[in-house]
């Protein structure tokens, strides 16, 4: 019977490059298969333009392993060990795993086998080779780049208002046109962030990826260096060349900034207004988020009909006096729910609830639980004891047999350079690999010690749960009633028909409650009933 065989590629994106093609690397693994009669061709894994630094975006990598399990193949062919992985823990991790599962990978330019007896030392070598090669790519690309951008080449995607081809950016007359109103709306007619998103979504005109403008968009465009010709690169870095992840650079590298870059859409005197105004208006939100956070219930009351926050809404009566309710965000700011011009739903259908109103609902459950506070502590310790089970040792064993085999591995490579298989070099280099792992288990021994040590010592923790909640319910008969409510409370959805669920810390499921209220001018009376 013949062995079922499989290949994995990664092919190049770049039609020139007709070496590394899907075609040319299929036919290159079909004839490297027929030359042994002992092998089946099953198929053939191809990730497109994929860096091999890292398997967590390769699809076909992973419909491969994946295929394994299932036990459709018997043996992986693969060019390389920088066409299966440029990371030594990969290469290693998955060559081992199919070996498990009695699968055999083969590097055909490299020569080994995973099969063979030193096939894993060899790939070990080889894999950190390709893993240092990565790295010494990952800089130089780095190099190049940097001196591009000092040269004024531009990096990135396309901006609104301006088009970028081939590192070069020009003016979009028609988008360039929707950057100076949004400035306009902004410095000369003082407009917020989200008023100019709304005006632009009812004007018709479409942001550029998700067609709908939002206030983060329109701050961007408001922070953009380029609209005033200016260019500001490597705002964002990649601190690891394996995972390709990246992060806001804070000042870890250096910001390449090129003033008079190219075609300005905003003159400099109103960026720098725009700027100024953009600074003092974020001093302002700050200062209203101190304020509004002096609300026992900010930020806790959800919409229960569209899962949208509930805002404050504050207006001057007749009379002088002040009117409070929350609202969802939705129908503040849309209405009642209904298809905008674009077919997407925006709005809610959902009720306002008066401040004062909430804060009654709020004592009257505080109070109802008050009065059974025996009963709940009793029903919290329970829950308590389920979680408060004495711990484990844990067991050092399998990492001390791990640290003899090591230590056996280690003088293997030394026999094996005494032989002549591999160069003094190499042993070096296994050396260090080996002292590093054990270097990594000593640590977890010592760790695991540690822990087993405090778990041993560890103190019965009941009473003081039993102090801790009893505090928590009787703070319910203090006198800052506000302060209590906002440590009790943990969050409350609204729904419409007037039901509440109050989700408070010291219960584990939500209270539901239905309230009717009644007069103004804060005289208000409410009828509270709880729902089961």
């Amino acid at each position: 019977m013949k062995m079922r065989v499989v290949a994995y590629c990664r092919v190049s994106t770049d039609k020139e490059d007709q070496q590394n093609s899907f075609e040319s690397q299929k036919r290159y693994f079909e004839e490297y298969i027929k030359e042994n009669k002992n092998w089946g061709f099953i198929g053939i894994y191809a990730d497109e333009g994929i860096s091999g630094t890292s398997v967590e975006k390769r699809e076909e990598f992973k419909r491969m392993i994946e295929d394994a399990e299932n036990g459709k193949f018997d043996l992986v062919l693969t060019k390389e060990i920088a066409r299966f992985a440029r990371n030594t823990k990969d290469s290693l991790e998955y060559t081992r795993k199919l070996k498990k599962m009695g699968i055999g990978v083969l590097f055909t330019i490299d020569n080994i086998n995973t099969f063979d007896t030193d096939g894993e030392l060899r790939l070990t070598i080889m894999s950190a080779l390709a893993q240092d090669e990565s790295r010494r790519t990952s800089e130089r690309v780095k190099w190049g780049q940097k001196r591009r951008m000092e040269q004024g080449v531009v990096f990135g995607r396309e901006v609104f208002g301006y088009y970028l081809e081939k590192g070069v950016l020009t003016v979009n007359p028609e988008e360039a046109e929707v950057v100076k109103m949004i400035f306009h709306k902004y410095v000369a007619e003082g407009k917020g962030t989200h008023v100019i998103a709304k005006e632009l979504y009812e004007q018709g005109i479409t942001a550029k990826r998700n067609g709908r403008w939002s206030n983060t968009m329109i701050l961007k465009i408001l922070r953009n260096e380029k609209y005033v010709g200016d260019l500001a690169q490597k705002k964002t870095y990649t601190p690891d060349y394996l995972d390709h992840k990246k992060k806001y650079n804070k000042g870890e590298e250096e910001i390449i900034y090129i003033k008079d870059h190219h075609e300005a859409i905003i003159d400099r005197d109103t960026w720098n207004s725009a700027q100024e105004e953009l600074n003092k208006r974020s001093a302002l939100v700050g200062q209203k988020s101190k304020y509004s956070n002096r609300y026992w219930c900010s930020g806790k009351i959800i919409c229960g009909e569209c899962n949208s926050k509930f805002v404050s809404r504050t207006k001057k009566l007749k009379n002088g006096q002040e009117y409070k309710a929350w609202r969802c965000i939705e129908a503040a700011n849309h209405g009642r729910l209904k298809e905008d011009i674009h077919g997407v739903q925006v709005g809610c259908n959902n009720r306002s609830i008066n401040h004062i109103v909430l804060g009654m609902i709020i004592n009257f459950v505080l109070q109802s639980i008050n009065t059974n506070k025996e009963q709940i502590i009793e029903e919290l310790l329970q829950e308590i004891k389920k979680l408060n089970k004495p711990q484990k040792i844990i067991s050092t064993e399998t990492l001390k047999n791990k640290l003899i085999m090591l230590k056996t591995k280690k003088q293997k490579v030394i026999d094996f350079m005494i032989d002549g298989i591999i160069s003094k070099d190499d042993m070096v280099l296994m050396n260090s690999k080996y002292d590093a792992e054990i270097d990594g288990i000593k640590a977890e021994i010592k760790r695991i010690e540690q822990i087993n040590s405090v778990n041993s010592k560890k103190p019965d923790y009941m009473q003081i749960y039993i102090d801790r909640i009893k505090s928590i319910i009787n703070e319910m008969n203090g006198t800052d009633i506000e302060e209590v409510y906002k440590k009790m409370v943990d969050k409350i959805y609204v729904f419409r028909k007037n039901k509440l669920e109050i989700y408070l810390s010291c219960v584990s499921s939500p209270v539901k409650v239905r309230y009717s209220s009644s007069g103004r001018n804060g005289n208000y009376k409410i009828d509270c009933k709880f729902i089961y």
